[in-house]
């Protein structure tokens, strides 16, 4: 029965709801609480290397969201994180923003949708004013169904250092947090067709996913997440593109 002004939620949907909630912060608490897997960094290879790293979207163009969680804010988070851990080892760092705005001047006119495309190109070129020898773009992933989770890197499949990176960031993650079976696979985006250097888009997880959502505004889960690519960046340096990169996933 209905009476005007309240609503009764049976006992047993209550109860489902609340158990789930529960479910979801203690998997997420546990989750928190376990030591990221060791691995060993080959730091040194990352002297002099000119490293430049994008943390997708900002300004206007909040990317995607879920409530309060905001990719613009966490990809610049673990965008300067990462940025720290490579300069501490001797790389020459480019972070293409450092606070919450984009690349294109306050004098732009255009549609949001031509800001946009502005954006992008200005940070493909400003890559490759500086010769970089990697570009490593931060984002988060979304999706309508909030069932999917996991991060994933993508790169330009003509490109085999790209590639490199790419299964070195993608395993590092998957070994160190231990919370994604993806696999880095091709991806044919603006970015990554007009850098002139080896390149990677990150995306560091599902936005829309409650529980990973949660994670990635976590600043412990947001070092661990940098420390992870931060890894894989790495060992792409000491690596040898070989038939197992060349068979991947296959391996």
């Amino acid at each position: 029965m209905f009476k005007t002004g309240v609503y009764y939620i049976p006992m047993k949907i209550y109860q489902t709801a609340v158990i789930s909630t529960f479910s979801i912060l203690l998997i997420a608490a546990v989750w928190l609480s376990l030591p990221a897997r060791e691995s060993v960094i080959p730091a040194y290879a990352l002297a002099s290397k000119v490293i430049v790293i994008d943390p997708g979207h900002g300004g206007c163009d909040p990317g995607a969201s879920r409530g309060a969680y905001v990719e613009k804010e966490i990809t610049l988070s673990i965008s300067k994180l990462l940025a720290q851990r490579l300069s501490e080892a001797g790389a020459m760092v480019v972070l293409l923003r450092t606070e919450d705005r984009d690349l294109v001047g306050d004098g732009f006119s255009g549609t949001i949708a031509a800001r946009k495309r502005e954006d992008l190109k200005l940070r493909a070129q400003r890559a490759n004013e500086v010769k970089a020898d990697l570009f490593i773009s931060i984002h988060t992933n979304a999706d309508p169904s909030p069932r999917w989770s996991g991060a994933q890197v993508f790169y330009n499949s003509s490109s085999q250092p790209s590639k490199l990176a790419a299964v070195m960031i993608q395993e590092e993650i998957t070994q160190q947090l231990g919370n994604t079976k993806r696999k880095a696979a091709p991806g044919d985006y603006y970015i990554l067709r007009n850098t002139q250097m080896p390149a990677v888009i990150v995306e560091v997880g599902f936005i829309s996913n409650p529980m990973e959502a949660s994670l990635l505004v976590d600043p412990e889960y947001q070092d661990r997440l940098a420390r992870a690519i931060f890894a894989g960046i790495a060992q792409a340096q000491v690596r040898t593109y070989d038939a197992e990169i060349e068979n991947y996933p296959g391996w």
